[in-house]
């Protein structure tokens, strides 16, 4: 029998509360499972179909990182079922990507560290960014390098300061130095910034060459140009020069060129009077050989007059080879010119060449003891390594010409009485391993005395060391006495032709012409000894 309950009214309030509360819960889990659902994203690759249960494997979902999970627009949301196929997206759709990571550096970050040390003591100023240091201090970046008895490097304007140092009387006892590259000076204080490899300099002493430049203020803008204001430019080392030139404004570019304003010359840092001076001046500081004139002399000759000697000009053609022009002129009317080449090979060879032509002239003409020459002259010097070809040499030696080139040489007196000249040129090879070897040489003689001149060319030469012909390669048993026999070679050959200068036809240098050849063969043999006998028999062959 069923029991009868009274109706309780609160009881039924608060269990309806508990059931609207548990479906609201439910329609909120639902909404949320909803935005979870990946957002479909049209791809550039072609569309695939869409996978079915019944079709291939499926392809297994990303799972899908939570801070970065695309959303579905609310529009969307009741179009999509959580059951769709749609879920299972190809996976090239949702194919994770990789971040880049740039680190960025601040405008004023330096290119590379800073290396710095001190003999004495450094002190680091961390509210101002400053770094001091107290001794013998060295300061390197990159290819920059400072030192200096006291530096001051400021790290928020990347300016480092150089000092030097005075002793009680105010003299200067270390100056600070600074080097990069090929630039270097010494200043009583160096101010430079890292950033911008600009500097400014105080009483600043460097070298360009053979030049000392001394400069009252130096502003550095690049690495190779320099602004000089009160500059001083010498040849004399010593820091209060014996002379000078001095100019207010002065531009150096390194191991090029500088160029200045006024410029005027000191003695002992007392200037000559204004206006004597050049107006500006221009220093070539180029390193190695470079192409230019060449400077001329004045001469005074009772024979050939007023004369311009030595005045050329030099030519750089390559790394191997180049050439001097150089000709002088005289007020009696003569001439003369000689142009020089010359060449080299590192380890190989190296040589050069002179060819010279006068045309001379004596006093005037009408005078009686008027002349007129016109010679030539022509020197040859080549010489080998000997490392650069083993088993063969070639050199060269050669000074020929007219007979009375010498004598048309001014101001000379050691060439005016040279009356033998020699030349000769040679080849010989030999062969590694072979008993052969192979002399051609040409020479030649003349007096300028006599005019005679001899040509010996070609003058060969061809030897062959003794050789045993019948041994065998292979012998078998004891050596026969036949195998013992030994035949060498040795033969020149000589052309020579011989005639004066002064009367030279070509019927007459056949007339003079000598050639001939000497052939030898020696043959001999080695006996065993017969006792206390050794017999060794020889036949020797010439013609």
């Amino acid at each position: 029998m069923w029991g009868l309950h009274k109706f309780n009214f609160k009881t039924f309030l608060f269990a309806t509360a508990i059931l609207l509360l548990f479906s609201v819960t439910q329609s909120v889990r639902a909404n949320n499972h909803f935005q979870s659902v990946p957002q479909i994203v049209n791809d550039t690759v072609p569309k695939k179909k869409l996978l079915r249960p019944g079709n291939v494997n499926p392809v297994r979902q990303q799972p899908v990182t939570p801070n970065i999970a695309p959303q579905i627009p609310a529009n969307n949301i009741n179009s999509v079922s959580p059951n769709s196929d749609t879920t299972r997206l190809p996976t090239d759709s949702l194919r994770p990507r990789n971040d880049t990571f740039s680190l960025r550096y601040s405008k004023d970050t330096l290119d590379a560290p800073v290396n710095y040390e001190a003999e004495d003591s450094v002190v680091v100023l961390v509210p101002e960014k400053k770094i001091i240091m107290y001794g013998k201090t060295k300061t390197i970046y990159q290819d920059v390098t400072l030192t200096a008895p006291k530096v001051e490097l400021d790290q928020a304007s990347n300016i480092v300061t150089a000092f030097n140092e005075k002793d009680s009387t105010g003299y200067v006892v270390t100056r600070a130095r600074f080097e990069q590259g090929e630039n270097k000076f010494e200043s009583d204080e160096i101010s430079f910034n890292f950033k911008t490899q600009k500097g400014f300099t105080k009483n600043t002493f460097t070298q360009q060459q053979d030049l000392f430049v001394q400069g009252e203020t130096i502003k550095k803008i690049n690495s190779n140009t320099l602004f000089i204001k009160q500059g001083k430019f010498t040849t004399c080392n010593l820091d209060e020069p014996h002379f000078d030139f001095f100019a207010k404004r002065m531009k150096v570019v390194n191991n090029k060129v500088a160029v200045t304003g006024f410029v005027q010359l000191e003695f002992e840092g007392v200037p000559l009077p204004k206006p004597i001076g050049l107006p500006f001046g221009l220093f070539p500081l180029s390193k190695g050989r470079h192409s230019g004139l060449l400077q001329p002399s004045f001469t005074v000759n009772e024979q050939f007059g007023l004369g311009l000697e030595g005045l050329g000009y030099y030519q750089v053609l390559n790394d191997n080879f180049d050439a001097t022009i150089r000709g002088n002129l005289y007020s009696y009317g003569g001439w003369s010119i000689n142009f020089s080449p010359t060449y080299r090979r590192r380890y190989k060879y190296n040589g050069a060449l002179n060819l010279g032509l006068i045309n001379s002239k004596i006093n005037f003409k009408g005078d009686p003891d008027y002349s007129k020459t016109q010679a030539f002259n022509i020197s040859w010097n080549h010489a080998q390594d000997p490392k650069a070809r083993p088993g063969r040499t070639f050199s060269a030696n050669v000074n020929a010409g007219s007979s009375q080139y010498n004598r048309a040489i001014p101001n000379d007196p050691r060439l005016n009485f040279q009356n033998q000249l020699n030349s000769s040129i040679s080849y010989s090879k030999t062969w590694p391993g072979k008993p052969y070897n192979l002399t051609v040489s040409a020479n030649h003689d003349q007096n300028n005395a006599t005019r005679l001149i001899n040509l010996r060319l070609p003058d060969a030469g061809f030897t062959v060391t003794s050789i045993n012909p019948f041994k065998r390669k292979e012998r078998v048993g004891s050596e026969k006495w036949f195998e013992k026999i030994g035949v060498g070679y040795s033969g020149s050959f000589r052309n020579q032709i011989s005639f004066y200068d002064s009367a030279v036809t070509f019927s007459k240098l056949l007339d003079t012409l000598q050639l001939g050849a000497n052939h030898q063969v020696p043959i001999t043999l080695s006996l065993p000894p017969m006792g206390a006998f050794i017999v060794s028999p020889n036949i020797s062959y010439q013609e």
